[in-house]
Formats: C-alpha cells, structure tokens, sequence
C-alpha cells in the first residue's frame, strides 16, 4: 500500500519533470479506464470471482463509514490492469545505514519512497540511486491512495489469487480509507503504522461481522496474519543486528562484510524472493515498528476502535519529536491520556456487513 499525490501537484526537490509527467499520465490513464463497480459486476466477460469479490466493496466502505473512518468517493470504481502491480515502489539508505532517503512532496510532505507506474522507469531510477551509492529496494504496490485528491478505483492487482482474497482486498481498502481519514505531512511511520496496524483489527472485526468467528474466512487471515508475524520478527531481528553494526566502531570493510552475511540469512530464513537490503528493511520499519505501540492505544482506548480513529485524527505536528520521527514512543504515550478524554462514539452497526 502506497500514498501517492504526485499526479496533482508540481513538485520540489530532487524529482525530476519525468516523474511529475508519468504520474500525472498514470492517474489520467487510470480515471480514463475506470467504470462504475456496478457496471463490471454485470459484465460477463469479466471472470466470474472478480465479479463475486467485487459485490463486497460496498459492504466493506459500508464497515468503514461504521467503524469511524471518513467517507470517501473512493472505490465506487474499478479498473482491470494489463500488469501486476499499479506502480512499482523504490525505496533507498546508505550502504551503512537504516535512515531512508526521503523526497518531498506538497500535502504529502516528505516520504521514503517513489512510486512510478512505468516498471522500466523504477528499475531506470533505482539504477541511478545505486549508482550514488544507496542500497536500493523496488517493490510492485497492488494499491495506493491519493488522500481523497482523486476517487481511487478498485484495481484488479488488489483480487489476489489466493484464498484469503476477499479478506486481502477487505484490508486494502480498509487500509487506504485509514489514510483518507488521518494523515500528518511528512510523518510516514505513524501515517504507515496507523494504517496497517488499524487496517488489521478492522479487517478481522469485518470478518466476523460477515461470515461469523468461526468461519473458514476468518481463520484464513488470521492464520495468514501469523505466518506474516514470523516474517516481521525475523525482519525486526536483522533490523536490530544491522542498526548495532552500524553504529559500532568496526572498520567498514568488516562492518559491509557482516552486513551481508546478515542479509543473506535473513533472505535464506524467510525465503524472500527479491534481494533484502537496507532499504528493504527501512520500508519495513515504516509499516511494522511501531505496532506495539498502537497495540498499547487500542488497549487505553478500551479496544475501541472508533476511539482509536478519533484520538489518532487529534494528533498534529507539534506532538512529534522531530519530523520523520521514525521512534514513535513518546508520540503514542502523549496520546494515550486522550483515549480517557474521549467519549466513545456510537458502536457500529452490523446492517450493511451481513453474510448473504
């Protein structure tokens, strides 16, 4: 999942008109294709289980709405893509270093990453990045947000090919609606941290509201989700190793040695298939490093989510340390007093997600 704004703005910074001008043709040639989710339901030569996932998009908006998140016009559109992913992300540190390098954007602020919707030109400016010097990460994304600038289509690369596809695409657009919802200019960890860690409890709230706790779909994700705790352990664990390592006093030559000694069997353990790099687990630490500490709001908040989402739409500038604050402790602890401040909105109603 991805924020992406650039289509609607000039940019500042080191991004080049190159950039500006693809996203812009990207957005355009998305809204140029998008039709009325209702209108693909209906159309036989689309396959049948994109057909049957696509019924569900209102309910989960539906859930959404319910469950404290703004609404939005977004996902009331969908667009069958000829490719993989809708962009393809690159991301970038130093060679010795966890810190990513970050491009600004007005609205968005600053973010540790490019998002491009030509492949050729990722790979073309990931190239360049490491020619500089950076440890370089490129990704495809199934999904992005363009932060209720634009009305974000459904995508066919959000339908995986998997089991758990309703519960995967449920996520994503409980996710991006997170974002739509709150969203601090350049504070990418908490904007990313927020956003997975809420997307997640709302998606196994949507679950159980739709097929019943004990339902195959929810054990699905859920087992998924354990499965994806191990790989975020273990991604945790060679973060610590590498973040030590570089701020020890060893010679750089021993320091880049057992730094790929350490990338290596973080690869081999978690069978990941593209190469890990710093810049791997620098965007991971975006997404995951924080979720104890959401977890610890949700638990102040008395594991109401729609308390969550509105002390979490409280917090301004002023109440991080530093921009792109990557720590978020002191963050969270100021915030958590405010669940007791907050009354707790009406619960939501389980109308629009009930199983068929």
């Amino acid at each position: 999942m991805l924020t992406v704004v650039t289509a609607a703005f000039a940019l500042h910074g080191c991004v080049s008109f190159d950039y500006v001008l693809q996203a812009a043709e990207g957005q355009l040639d998305l809204a140029c294709r998008a039709r009325s989710i209702d209108s693909a339901i209906e159309d036989d030569e689309l396959d049948q289980r994109t057909r049957e996932l696509l019924r569900d998009v209102k309910k989960v908006k539906a859930f959404a709405t319910e469950s404290g998140l703004t609404p939005t016009s977004s996902y009331e559109t969908f667009v069958n893509l000829d490719r993989p992913a809708v962009v393809w992300v690159v991301s970038a540190a130093p060679p010795l270093s966890l810190e990513p390098e970050r491009w600004w954007f007005p609205v968005a602020g600053s973010v540790p990453y490019l998002g491009w919707f030509d492949k050729n030109l990722a790979v073309q400016q990931a190239r360049w990045l490491q020619e500089d010097g950076f440890d370089v990460d490129i990704r495809g994304a199934a999904a992005y947000s363009t932060l209720g600038w634009f009305n974000d289509p459904v995508l066919s690369t959000m339908i995986e090919n998997a089991p758990d596809a309703l519960a995967e695409l449920a996520n994503t657009i409980l996710h991006e609606s997170v974002h739509a919802t709150v969203y601090i200019p350049g504070q990418s960890s908490f904007n990313e941290g927020l956003a997975t860690y809420l997307g997640d409890q709302l998606t196994i709230r949507y679950l159980d509201l739709r097929f019943g706790e004990n339902s195959a779909e929810l054990a699905e994700w859920l087992e998924g989700e354990a499965r994806g705790r191990e790989v975020h352990l273990r991604f945790h664990q060679a973060y610590k190793q590498l973040d030590a390592l570089y701020k020890s006093k060893k010679p750089r030559s021993e320091k880049l040695a057992e730094k790929q000694k350490i990338l290596a069997e973080t690869r081999a353990d978690v069978g990941f298939r593209r190469p890990i790099t710093n810049a791997t687990l620098a965007n991971f630490s975006t997404y995951h490093s924080s979720r104890e500490g959401f977890a610890k709001l949700y638990e102040a908040c008395g594991k109401d989510l729609r308390r969550v989402i509105k002390v979490a739409d409280s917090v301004k500038a002023s109440d991080f340390e530093q921009p792109n604050a990557e720590e978020l402790s002191s963050t969270i602890e100021a915030l958590l007093p405010r669940c007791a401040q907050t009354a707790a909105p009406a619960r939501p109603t389980a109308q629009a997600t009930s199983a068929h």
